[in-house]
């Protein structure tokens, strides 16, 4: 049988094409037939499972896609605007509560530009000057009642210089001690302290070693130097209490500021509002 089905191959090979042509055209198809009902289902099955992508569809389903990808961008850009302008808001309107008579006041939002500007090692610059009422002195908060520290030096009209409590051009401080649960006491109810500033960023004082004073105990400012809008603003909080090494009769009181100057973005600045132009 081999051997029969090459000799006609080789037959069919040598013989000449014009004759050949006609009737093995025919026989191929009958021998294909077999095989083309499959290979049509198959070519149908696989457009059916994979059908040809409409390329204008495509094209508005991207841009769709782009489209809400750009709009949930702007909505989360908007959201962080707004509660950053919710914040200032809350911000101004902690000061105005926490203003303790004297002079009125106008709170006015400054933003740190800069620091380690001005006279002073740790100053900060800040976008407000005289055209905007600023005065040498006004005191800086945070929160409401945190004291931050004040302007020094003549501002300019469109920036001035905050001098913060760490800063040594802040010399000493008049305070008062408050208990950590009674701290919106008086000064005639606290401890008097004189506090500066050290090489390790506390405000130290010393007291008589006979005053009680713990961790936690609220420090607050009671200095006439500073202005009216400035007295009874939070400085810190006690951090340690250590036997004076001058004088055993008296103790050496660490505070701690409530902010730190160097993470500032924004303050507070309380302007006497008769400067406001």
């Amino acid at each position: 049988m081999y051997l029969a089905c090459l000799l006609v191959t080789v037959a069919i090979s040598i013989a000449p094409s014009q004759r050949v042509i006609p009737w093995t055209t025919d026989i191929a198809a009958v021998l294909w037939l077999p095989l083309t009902p499959p290979a049509h289902a198959l070519m149908a099955l696989r457009h059916w499972l994979r059908p040809p992508r409409d390329e204008l569809k495509y094209l508005d389903s991207q841009l769709l896609s782009d489209e809400r990808d750009r709009f949930r961008a702007l909505w989360h850009s908007e959201r962080i605007h707004a509660e950053d302008l919710e914040q200032r808001l809350a911000q101004l309107d902690r000061a105005k509560k926490m203003d303790r008579g004297g002079r009125e006041v106008a709170p006015l939002l400054a933003s740190v530009t800069a620091r380690g500007e001005g006279p002073g090692e740790r100053m900060l610059a800040l976008n407000a000057g005289k055209r905007d009422g600023v005065q040498s002195g006004d005191p800086a908060v945070v929160g409401g009642d945190i004291l931050v520290g004040r302007v020094a030096g003549e501002p300019t009209d469109v920036r001035c210089w905050l001098a913060p409590l760490t800063d040594s051009s802040t010399g000493r401080v008049d305070a008062y001690i408050a208990p950590a649960d009674r701290p919106e006491a008086g000064p005639s109810e606290s401890i008097s302290i004189q506090l500066r500033t050290d090489s390790s960023g506390f405000l130290v004082g010393e007291v008589e070693a006979t005053k009680q004073i713990s961790q936690g105990d609220v420090v607050r400012l009671a200095d006439a130097t500073w202005k009216s809008a400035a007295q009874g603003m939070r400085l810190g909080s006690v951090v340690g209490v250590y036997r004076s090494d001058k004088n055993p009769l008296r103790v050496r009181v660490e505070v701690k500021t409530e902010v730190d100057s160097d993470r500032l973005r924004q303050v507070t600045l309380k302007i006497d509002a008769e400067a406001v132009p």
